[in-house]
């Protein structure tokens, strides 16, 4: 099984703006394992401090070629797809994503009567919380990961 498990960060909808992505996080899935991470910054109004670093690359739309290529024609993993796929349609809305698995949509089917949906609440419960060093839950990279090792966890069932 191979698939790729994204999570965008943004800025929300505060004080009438736009819902502006600042960091992409990556998990690489191949063999039942993630075998590569990556993030990217973007440097948009309104995203913290974190994100304007030399490593920013400027905004989603201009830095497209960077990243894109990590997710065209691959099967796409999001915790609540519709952020995900709401950016990348936006950002290129010729390009075929896809296909796409929801992690929260897998988990209601398995698991009806939790009390929670939550990532960080599904990946307690099921003792898949990762160890991403310096990071925690809110972060693209983390969370990424978190949703790598969820969507790997309800396949095995």
């Amino acid at each position: 099984m191979e698939f790729v498990a994204i999570d965008f960060e943004t800025t929300g909808y505060e004080n009438g703006g736009t819902n502006e992505p600042w960091q992409l996080g990556v998990a690489v899935v191949r063999g039942g394992r993630v075998v590569d991470t990556m993030e990217f910054f973007f440097d948009v109004e309104g995203a913290p401090e974190r994100a304007h670093g030399p490593d920013a690359l400027g905004t989603l739309q201009s830095s497209f070629e960077v990243w894109a290529p990590l997710l065209e024609g691959r099967r796409l993993v999001a915790h609540n797809i519709a952020t995900e796929r709401t950016i990348l349609t936006r950002t290129a809305p010729l390009t075929n994503w896809g296909p796409w698995t929801d992690t929260l949509k897998l988990a209601k089917a398995r698991y009806p009567r939790l009390p929670s949906y939550a990532l960080g609440e599904l990946c307690g419960m099921f003792g898949l919380v990762p160890q991403v060093e310096g990071r925690t839950w809110h972060d693209g990279l983390y969370d990424a990961v978190a949703c790598a090792n969820l969507a790997l966890w309800l396949s095995s069932l």
